[in-house]
């Protein structure tokens, strides 16, 4: 739990969860990664108010139901999507699940009688709050997943791997014999690397200052992996057809742009801060045709991502495993935090 922002993750033993109503599940949470998202809400960025349980990438077990909540059954194994389509806003019904209206910002979840602790209401990170035993979720924001499938790597079918690999394969559709550029080299960006690759990309090229991630970015398939001040010679001497931005910085963004051809696709992925602001100017928007896309969870429906994304899995051509850098008890999540603010790591997995 984040009590204010900037402060240490604590663990709380008297928090008190309702039952689920109409329409929602109680999930065992038995894995979370923790994401850079996290990390940056509990510092308050993104409107998130305080105090708050976070976690919105895990994993774990339905244990009860509620009356109305479909086909999904006690004892199915699941990941939880941050995004629970409403099935029925002017984006669900023309398959944009991953924008459905119904959802909150992080600021507008209001704390109310889902969490407590004493008299004192908590707030629902991301309407997941996977940091915990328990979360009561909407049955429409939880997925089945396979027997053969680890917890600690379905997680990551929650935000990471279906916001990478569809940054390539939904946003950019990158085609075959393309040329990528993938900038940031995190559970996203690596993600993004596979994705490509899966894709056909014919040369994918990452860009990271972390000597261990541009490792892992050549073992999941790039041709080559540079650190942010090399000079990277564009493919044909014209650019590349598609940069995806897993950093989501205007410097990165900006360096993005310059990187594509005229007439190639430059993908935003990463979350970046509201100020700060990307500049271009109206002859070269009109001159270059190129096509600046921002990517939202990898504009992924869940209900046909993550079956995509553990069939792939399954063939071998997609490693779930590459990301997994650590699994720790909740306990040592301030540990995590520190790993992933240093680099030190992929992504590190919490266990409840």
């Amino acid at each position: 739990m984040t009590w204010e922002p900037n402060a240490p993750f604590s663990i709380e033993d008297d928090v008190v969860l309702r039952r689920p109503g109409a329409g929602e599940v109680l999930v065992r949470i038995h894995a979370a990664g923790v994401c850079q998202t996290d990390i940056s809400l509990s510092r308050g960025h993104f409107g998130q108010a305080t105090p708050v349980i976070l976690g919105h990438e895990g994993a774990g077990e339905v244990v009860e139901i509620g009356p109305e909540a479909g086909e999904i059954e006690v004892g199915q194994r699941v990941v939880l999507s941050w995004v629970p389509p409403c099935g029925r806003c002017y984006f669900c019904v023309r398959g944009q699940t991953f924008i459905c209206s119904g959802r909150k910002r992080a600021g507008e979840l209001e704390a109310g009688a889902d969490l407590r602790v004493g008299d004192r209401p908590v707030r629902q990170g991301m309407g997941t709050a996977t940091f915990a035993q328990h979360a009561v979720v909407p049955a429409a924001g939880v997925i089945p997943i396979p027997e053969d499938l680890p917890f600690e790597q379905a997680a990551l079918l929650g935000c990471a791997v279906p916001t990478g690999v569809g940054a390539a394969l939904n946003s950019a559709r990158v085609q075959p014999g393309e040329t990528v550029l993938v900038v940031g080299c995190g559970a996203v960006g690596l993600s993004a690397v596979q994705g490509a690759v899966i894709a056909g990309g014919s040369t994918v090229v990452a860009i990271d200052p972390q000597p261990g991630r541009r490792k892992r970015a050549l073992e999941l398939g790039a041709a080559s992996a540079h650190a942010p001040e090399d000079h990277v010679a564009p493919p044909g001497g014209v650019g590349f057809d598609v940069a995806i931005d897993a950093v989501g910085r205007s410097a990165t963004v900006r360096g993005a742009w310059d990187a594509v051809r005229r007439g190639g696709r430059v993908v935003v992925v990463g979350a970046g801060k509201a100020d700060d602001l990307v500049s271009f100017s109206v002859l070269e928007l009109f001159h270059e045709e190129k096509r600046l896309v921002g990517s939202f969870y990898g504009s992924s429906d869940m209900r046909f991502e993550v079956p995509r994304l553990v069939e792939l899995w399954r063939s071998g051509r997609l490693d779930l495993t590459a990301l997994v850098s650590d699994v720790v008890p909740l306990d040592r999540i301030n540990e995590a935090v520190d790993r992933q603010l240093a680099a030190d790591a992929v992504r590190v997995m919490v266990t409840p």
